[in-house]
């Protein structure tokens, strides 16, 4: 039931620390507030009068207030504790994140990173205040209390350390189903996540395609598979919350029903049994309290490890170490626009190489294609040599990389701070002339505020041939792009979109190096050199020849 990851996170011991000397004193507190309360209870019904009781009054409320105080001050301590290291823990997930040498993005997919970086470190926030204190305080005070017990009336004391054990137990088999179901809705809702996010991003080749139904009851059996794992999550919950609260009611009522005989034939004072029977319902308050959370806070626990998993993830040995060149392949040359030299990459969840032992180079000015069949290796190159991944093994060596994905990103913000990206001082004349050249002119004209129109995630959307025509506009504005790495940018356009699309493109690739992953081989003709790729691997290198052949 202990979670060994909470002892990962930078102060967790000395806040354990803190937090058992507090639970002592709570259950310090605890103790003489039951045994003020019972003596008060017990001389008022011998006839005393309340004045002379003024002092144990007095004590009740100081050990009550003790108590309040303790709390207040534990979890002030405990918001804090948790609020600083939930931001440590992000600022450490979004740094391996954005470290191109993990590629979290590609092993866990962007909405399951999406949702641990947000809704997830809000979770293990949450998960930080909560149950460290009440894991303490479930052995702190009920063992002091216990105690107590004991030596106030040892048969009550028999009655309640019979049942710990018990509650324990049951603890123990419903802890460790709960962690499995609530684990199985956590991957659940990750999948479904990453399924749903997956599906928006390819819904015009999924219409394109006939697809739609199918894939609709693809998200639909996610969805179920969630619906199920949450359903069983809750039934798990709800019964472990049944038998824990029985058990304790059992244990309670069995200690009142003991005393209540006791006290009938004398065996025992009030005062004495008024205060075992006040500290029984305080014994099982901790455990109770911690079962109540254990379920609800479980999804801060698996949003923890997967969180601690990501922040802790190291770079590939030997990324930065390159090896022989492999024969028969084109060796890189120093003064190469782009060089791979016998590149290898393995994504962190396969057991083979996505790509192996790539060497070639790119000349300034040269346009070379990758080309292969699906999985063949052309998007992982093109995300080496863009820098969106770094080699298990070998070196890529470029100047001056701009990267058009298949899904350019529009941010939520003016059109023109979008065209702007890579190039903020660019002069207006020049955003006309680039604008016309990749056809974006008419787009202008027709919106509202034309460059200051809000585009992006609620505003103005734009179609999939404009988005492209925007990232190529942004890295045509910047001078400092030598080369240009496009990963199959028109594979979700219609073939009349795309061929207007190249139109514009071509003539303003001249004079800078150009790598182009594509599966469509009408842009082969067009190229200096095609490579192509096969299980990873380059299988030849041709190159083009006027009209057009590759050979």
């Amino acid at each position: 039931m202990f979670d060994r990851n909470l002892m990962k996170i930078d102060g967790m011991r000395g806040i354990f620390a803190v937090l058992l000397v507090f639970a002592l004193l709570q259950a310090a507190a605890i103790i003489g507030q039951s045994w003020t309360l019972a003596s008060v209870i017990a001389n008022l019904w011998g006839g005393f009068g309340i004045e002379s009781q003024l002092t144990l009054i007095a004590g009740f409320f100081g050990c009550f207030a003790a108590n309040r105080l303790i709390t207040y001050v534990q979890e002030t301590m405990l918001d804090k504790f948790s609020v600083s290291r939930a931001e440590q823990l992000r600022e450490a997930l979004l740094t391996a994140t954005f470290d191109a040498k993990t590629n979290v993005a590609g092993a866990m997919g962007s909405a399951s990173l999406t949702t641990t970086a947000t809704q997830g470190i809000d979770d293990v926030q949450e998960y930080l205040r909560i149950i460290p204190p009440k894991g303490v305080a479930m052995a702190a005070i009920a063992i002091p209390v216990l105690v107590a017990e004991f030596l106030a009336d040892w048969p009550s004391g028999i009655i309640l350390a019979v049942m710990f054990p018990v509650i324990m137990f049951f603890m123990i088999i419903l802890g460790i189903k709960a962690r499995d179901r609530a684990r199985s809705q956590y991957e659940s809702y990750n999948r479904l996540s990453n399924h749903f996010l997956d599906t928006l991003r390819g819904v015009d080749a999924i219409v394109a395609s006939g697809a739609v139904e199918r894939t609709g009851e693809e998200v639909f059996d996610s969805s179920e598979d969630l619906r199920t794992a949450t359903v069983r999550t809750l039934t798990t919950a709800t019964l472990s919350s049944v038998v824990l609260d029985l058990c304790a009611v059992f244990g309670v009522a069995a200690v009142a029903i003991l005393l209540a005989f006791r006290l009938m034939d004398g065996t025992v004072a009030l005062q004495t049994g008024l205060f075992a029977l006040i500290l029984a319902p305080e014994f099982f308050a901790p455990i109770r309290s911690f079962s109540g959370d254990f379920h609800a806070s479980q999804d801060g626990k698996n949003a923890l490890a997967a969180a601690l998993e990501i922040a802790q993830l190291r770079p590939n040995p030997g990324a930065d170490e390159p090896s022989a060149a492999v024969e028969g392949q084109q060796p890189a040359q120093e003064d190469s626009a782009l060089s791979f030299e016998n590149v290898s990459y393995e994504h962190a969840d396969s057991t083979s190489p996505a790509v192996e032992s790539i060497t070639f180079a790119i000349e300034p000015g040269e346009h070379v294609a990758l080309v292969g069949k699906s999985g063949s290796g052309k998007s992982t190159i093109a995300s080496l040599a863009a820098g969106l991944l770094q080699p298990s093994n070998g070196a890529v060596s470029s100047r001056g990389v701009r990267f058009i994905p298949q899904h350019p990103h529009i941010f939520a913000d003016t059109l023109e701070n979008n065209l702007l990206l890579y190039s903020p001082e660019a002069e207006a004349e020049r955003v006309s002339d680039v604008l016309s050249a990749v056809g974006l002119d008419d787009l202008v004209k027709e919106l509202p505020d034309g460059l200051q129109t809000m585009v992006g995630e609620g505003n103005h959307g734009l179609s999939g041939g404009q988005a492209h025509r925007v990232a190529l506009a942004r890295v045509l504005l910047d001078d400092s792009a030598q080369v240009l790495v496009f990963d199959e940018p028109t594979a979700h356009l219609d073939i009349e979109t795309e061929l207007e699309l190249k139109q514009c493109v071509l003539p303003l690739l001249e004079g800078r190096a150009v790598l182009f992953a594509t599966h469509r081989l009408h842009w082969i003709g067009s190229m200096d050199r095609v490579i192509e790729l096969k299980d990873g691997k380059i299988e030849r290198i041709r190159t083009v020849t006027e009209g057009g052949d590759a050979r």
